[in-house]
């Protein structure tokens, strides 16, 4: 019979991998407009749960394979860690170091991948609650639209072909030539700014162009993490194995996470998650 903690670790499992791919497919999908711009903020609270769950979920099973099966305590867990997903990720850096992987997936301070860990660590602790502190005069924190509109920005000039912006440009100009004398526009940017008529139908477009690369970009910090469970699983496996259990204490974790084996090709070509 399967044990209580099996079941605990089978359903924070599902709970990780179904927020990472609801994560990826917000994220997707995400764009300026205003039916899917709240988007973006189900992508970041998504992804940020999910990341931080997965971090998690390795580091407590570390835990227990190196101390005779036993979890570390909600105490523990909760004040070494808490939502501190920069904390959480370097951690776990130390381990695959550890346990002799290749650290060159493992991004540091300096890196554009290192700017999107540190802004969903920002998300999780305060960023999220922006908006209602600013209305009640609380707020700490710089709005996460702007900020995530600033790495956007970066991905739409290193990732997206000069000739795919110059036909964005080009298609935008001629749709304003023909229309922008009869139209006007009342909508923000993820900078908040008011957008002129030619953003307005410009800006859409290059979001667009610029999703799939975003994605990659999330994706590939999240990747390792599927050989770093994997690792772990193993050796508290081996711990199980010693001790005469025959029934598993924990599932084979890496299971929940197949999809971060896809290579950049098939990443930056789909357009559903999940």
């Amino acid at each position: 019979m399967l044990s209580e903690s099996f079941a605990l670790f089978q359903q924070e499992g599902f709970l990780a991998r179904s927020s990472l791919l609801a994560g990826l497919n917000a994220l997707r999908k995400a764009n300026v407009d205003d039916t899917n711009k709240g988007l973006f903020y189900s992508a970041f609270f998504e992804l940020s749960i999910g990341f931080e769950r997965l971090m998690k979920l390795v580091l407590v099973i570390d835990h227990m394979a190196n101390n005779d099966l036993r979890p570390m305590t909600d105490q523990e867990l909760k004040n070494k860690y808490g939502h501190k997903i920069e904390s959480l990720y370097k951690s776990c850096a130390e381990l695959n170091e550890r346990l002799g992987r290749s650290t060159d997936n493992f991004y540091k301070e300096g890196c554009f991948e290192w700017d999107i860990i540190h802004f969903l660590h920002e998300f999780a602790l305060s960023a999220r609650y922006y908006n209602l502190s600013k209305l009640t005069n609380g707020q700490r924190t710089n709005d996460p639209l702007s900020e995530w509109w600033a790495l956007l920005t970066s991905v739409i000039h290193s990732d997206v072909s000069q000739k795919k912006l110059g036909k964005i440009q080009s298609e935008s100009l001629a749709y304003c030539d023909n229309f922008a004398g009869n139209s006007f526009t009342m909508m923000r940017g993820l900078d908040g700014q008011l957008m002129t008529t030619l953003d307005a139908v410009m800006y859409p477009k290059l979001v667009e162009a610029a999703a799939p690369h975003m994605v990659w970009k999330v994706f590939k910090i999240i990747r390792p993490f599927y050989f770093l469970i994997s690792d772990v699983v193993e050796a508290a496996h081996e711990v199980e194995h010693s001790k005469g259990i025959d029934h598993p204490n924990i599932p084979y974790m890496y299971e929940f996470f197949p999809f971060l084996l896809l290579d950049r090709s098939d990443v930056i070509r789909r357009r559903k998650w999940g």
